[in-house]
């Protein structure tokens, strides 16, 4: 038996400091590769769906089985976060459009600025505008009697609750391993674009590092608090 079920859609994406504070609190969790393994039909106290390179609305099957679940939880009031495409599969499971953005937002941006606090207390405590670590280039609209928490210079959506789900695009789980994962792995894409500079992302960790970590136990601390976890 587990608390939290955590799907994973990419190799490369998993929970990393998210699953730390799980752990520490004594949450039981188990991760599902989402491309290779079945969702359990065992009911987790909540759910968190990671992100990946692909698009919500890429016609996969797990893709589908997702879009599913998040249905059907919500429905049951299981808590759901989801994380840059698991923020994007929650916008599309309840109709709302996801599209390419006018830009990649990938990197350190100090410009996340939080909305309608007295609504949710999620982004509570933290500093707005915040830090964050954005990785992105689609983006959402938001679902019919969603609540927009965030919102940033370049995009009107950055988060938004929907009854027990939960979307966030940006990355506040990463650790500075995660971080130099991916821009190793994206290296030649990253290169392609000339407002990317990877090496200056790398550089920046040590500064910021720190400072999203803290945002994400801030986060993590209200998320319990809300859905009483």
């Amino acid at each position: 038996m587990f608390d939290i079920l955590i799907i994973q859609n990419a190799r490369y994406e998993g929970p990393a400091v998210l699953e730390e504070l799980l752990s520490r609190d004594g949450f039981k969790t188990t991760t599902v590769l989402a491309k290779k393994e079945k969702i359990p039909s065992i009911d987790p106290r909540a759910i968190v769906i990671l992100g990946a390179p692909e698009s919500a609305n890429d016609d996969l099957p797990y893709l589908n089985e997702e879009l599913n679940l998040i249905r059907e939880s919500v429905r049951r009031n299981i808590p759901i976060l989801g994380i840059c495409l698991g923020s994007q599969l929650i916008a599309k499971a309840f109709g709302a459009s996801v599209y390419r953005g006018n830009k990649k937002e990938i990197g350190f941006y100090h410009d996340v600025e939080f909305d309608n606090m007295s609504d949710s207390k999620l982004f509570y405590g933290i500093k707005s505008p915040a830090m964050v670590f954005h990785w992105h280039g689609d983006t959402f609209e938001l679902p019919s009697g969603a609540i927009r928490l965030a919102h940033s210079k370049d995009y009107e959506n950055q988060a938004f609750k929907l009854r027990s789900a939960v979307g966030v695009q940006f990355h506040l789980e990463v650790d500075e391993t995660t971080i130099l994962l991916w821009l190793e792995k994206s290296k030649n894409e990253l290169n392609a674009v000339p407002y990317i500079n990877p090496e200056e992302i790398a550089k920046k960790i040590p500064e910021n590092i720190g400072i999203i970590q803290n945002n994400m136990s801030v986060f993590y601390r209200n998320f319990k608090s809300e859905f009483n976890l």
